[in-house]
């Protein structure tokens, strides 16, 4: 049986940030791992006390890269199962910009 080697993320939002780690073999290519990664980071902040999220997540290989994607926060959260924090979130941004999270096919850029 081999072991899998996993990757790292530096996954930050307003006020927080933690260092999450996927299994490269499950999720191929970069979107789905930066999503995996963005998406774990969200989850761990959720259970704690101090939850504060805006529409984007930031993501980098680690805390001091210079490179990092911005993550579409409401993907994020439809993707963990929180469904209603993540229409609450679109609402909101659509209120304020008038974009629609939703609308987003891509879910993050550099």
């Amino acid at each position: 049986m081999n072991k899998t080697k996993m990757m790292s993320f530096y996954v930050e939002g307003p006020d927080w940030g933690h260092t999450v780690s996927i299994d490269p073999e499950l999720f191929d290519n970069e979107r789905a791992q930066i999503m995996e990664a963005a998406s774990s980071g969200v989850e761990k902040q959720i259970d704690s006390d101090e939850f504060n999220l805006g529409a984007i997540v930031i993501v980098k290989k680690n805390k001091s890269s210079k490179k990092e994607a911005l993550v579409n926060a409401y993907l994020c959260l439809v993707n963990i199962g929180k469904y209603k924090m993540a229409e609450d979130l679109r609402a909101n941004f659509k209120k304020s910009s008038g974009q629609d999270l939703a609308e987003d096919k891509t879910g993050y850029s550099f």
